[in-house]
């Protein structure tokens, strides 16, 4: 019998392939979709871009594959998976899920590096389990990370929405969440699940946009202040600290909202405002500043991207809100717990209760005696 290499414990999984000898043709075609439908080969596309476009090519797919499935035999399911093959992701997205979330079917991938304080805190906790929520395409394939998306890559380990994910209660040690909430329809129940796989006294990091420009993998639904962060996770967790990274300083929020602001202008404008100063554009009146042509001419879309807010008209549809009696019982009872005077009787109502309890054992001890009597 041959017993099979152990495992590593990480392990590159996407590579960029320098030389045309280098390109894998089924590895290129899964990391470029847009090849594959373009019916061209990978060696093709290859020498006719070279490096200008950057190509990727899954790497190390068979050893992957066995990591994923040792990975997977550590999970406890909420939800069982669906019937799949060993070292495929399990796919939990039903078809009532993708179009009540809105996801397309070629997603766009985000592909951004853990920065060293977390590949340190990986490599430092190999015997723990970590959960990576939105991990989007990792290049580095851990064995001890699991990895959630909505769409499948080479790093992807589970399949799924972040508003219900498929794993039991308390079992991960750590669960990362890194700038996905802006992406998700309903983050606080995002923040909810996260918060119930994670094991009593795990550790929990999100990191969360707040001054961003719309930008939409596949959608941009909400960003935060440090205050909305902490708010998602302070009802189930004790708030350590919360920080400002460098990739949160305020010269990157300027310089992507001016850079927007500058593609949507016509050219001519567009250099002019490239010549304004930082100090016209911060001494000059809101109201004078509306009038000019770089206001005035900003191209619609664009503008909605770096907008400073926005108003929604709606109108209400007939029967939206059909409740049963339960649920108005139910609404009527949770208001009644939140109020003062709920809380202010909650000494009495629990003497009440002790006293009841009391009465119930004396009532079972006399029926009990006049039995045997």
């Amino acid at each position: 019998m041959i017993n099979s290499p152990p495992l590593p414990d990480e392990i590159p999984c996407v590579v960029k392939p320098t030389r045309v000898e280098e390109v894998d043709e089924s590895a290129y075609l899964e990391a470029d979709v847009d090849v594959a439908k373009a019916d061209q080969t990978a060696r093709t596309r290859s020498s006719a871009v070279g490096q200008s476009e950057g190509p990727l090519q899954w790497a190390n797919l068979d050893m992957v594959a066995r990591m994923r499935v040792q990975k997977l035999a550590r999970i406890r399911w909420r939800t069982q998976p669906p019937g799949f093959s060993d070292g495929e992701a399990p796919n939990f997205l039903s078809q009532e899920t993708i179009d009540a979330f809105g996801i397309p079917e070629d997603v766009p991938v985000s592909a951004h590096p853990y920065g060293e304080p977390l590949v340190e805190l990986i490599r430092a906790n190999r015997d723990k389990l970590f959960l990576d929520v939105g991990a989007g395409l990792r290049y580095t394939y851990y064995a001890n990370v699991v990895n959630v998306e909505i769409y499948r890559s080479v790093s992807t380990d589970v399949i799924c929405v972040g508003e219900t994910l498929p794993f039991a209660d308390n079992q991960f040690d750590f669960v990362l969440c890194l700038a996905v909430l802006e992406h998700t329809m309903r983050p606080w129940e995002v923040a909810r699940e996260m918060c119930r796989v994670l094991k009593p006294g795990g550790t929990i990091i999100v990191d969360w946009p707040f001054l961003q420009p719309v930008h939409g993998y596949p959608h941009h639904y909400f960003n935060a202040t440090p205050g909305g962060n902490r708010s998602l996770l302070e009802a189930f967790c004790d708030i350590t600290a919360v920080e400002i990274g460098w990739h949160h300083h305020p010269a990157i929020a300027a310089q992507w909202i001016l850079t927007i602001w500058r593609n949507g202008l016509p050219p001519e404008l567009a250099t002019k405002f490239e010549a304004m100063t930082i100090g016209s554009l911060i001494k000059e009146h809101i109201d004078k500043q509306l009038s000019q042509d770089y206001c005035l001419k900003l191209a619609p879309e664009l503008a909605k991207a770096i907008a400073s807010g926005s108003v929604v008209r709606a109108v209400k549809r007939v029967g939206s809100f059909a409740t049963s009696e339960a649920d108005t019982l139910r609404e009527e009872l949770d208001q009644m717990r939140r109020s003062r005077s709920w809380r202010i009787t909650a000494p009495m109502r629990a003497l009440v209760g002790r006293l009841r309890s009391v009465l119930a054992r004396i009532r079972l001890a006399r029926a009990a005696s006049v039995k045997i009597g």
